[in-house]
């Protein structure tokens, strides 16, 4: 009782400095994204105007918002709270952090969800943004001139253009097929929606759709989990 005791403090004073540490550099992100245009605004003496900036940002927030929303409920369960806050602050979730977290669960052996998982979706984000600054420095300032026309010739630029339907194909095949049950409603339902609405509305409606998709997934999902475990005990 005494080991399960102190495995939970330790389990809690993990997580509270996980959130602490992440809430803190939050801020102190979204304070440097800030400082950079009312620092050049002040610097060449540019007026701005922060009712007409919020008014014209209103529309940006409607857009962007429910994708915002859909996108953190969706990443969250793989990459954890600490995965989720290093992710935020560097960016570039979908196609560079959550398939190098998938990968390093799946070669570690953890699960996603649980302690170890959340553990190594921190290392791994970790380790892919330093690799990142390392390729960004090393592409502007020494291959970046003669890089870029190879990557946008005729032979490769079709690929790289569909470099993330290439990962969210890697990433989602193997969920399917491990569960292959759970699977066939939110990618028949997401299909049928897709027909109707075609490909030009489906981005209009993509991010509400996902969310709807989510909650009736999960509530699918936990009406089986009950009735499998009122089956098992009755």
């Amino acid at each position: 009782m005494s080991e399960k005791t102190n495995y939970q403090t330790a389990s809690d004073n993990f997580y509270s400095s996980v959130h602490r540490l992440g809430g803190t550099t939050s801020v102190i992100a979204l304070i440097a994204m800030f400082t950079v245009p009312i620092g050049t605004a002040l610097a060449f003496g540019i007026e701005i105007n922060f009712w007409e900036s919020f008014v014209t940002a209103l529309s940006l927030i409607a857009i962007f918002l429910p994708t915002a929303v859909a996108e953190n409920l969706s990443f969250y369960p793989v990459l954890g709270a600490g995965g989720m806050y290093l992710a935020s602050i560097t960016g570039n979730i979908l196609n560079m952090k959550l398939p190098v977290v998938v990968s390093s669960q799946k070669i570690a052996g953890v699960e996603p969800g649980t302690e170890k998982g959340d553990i190594m979706s921190i290392i791994a984000i970790g380790i892919s943004s330093l690799t990142t600054i390392v390729i960004l420095i090393l592409g502007n300032f020494l291959i970046g001139t003669w890089l870029i026309p190879i990557l946008e010739s005729d032979a490769l630029k079709p690929g790289f253009d569909n470099i993330i339907p290439a990962l969210m194909g890697a990433l989602t095949i193997p969920q399917i097929v491990r569960n292959f049950r759970k699977s066939i409603f939110p990618v028949c339902f997401a299909l049928i929606l897709f027909l109707i609405l075609g490909p030009e509305k489906w981005p209009n409606f993509q991010s509400y759709i996902l969310i709807l998709n989510m909650g009736i997934t999960v509530g699918l999902a936990y009406w089986k989990y009950k009735r499998s475990h009122n089956r098992q005990y009755k």
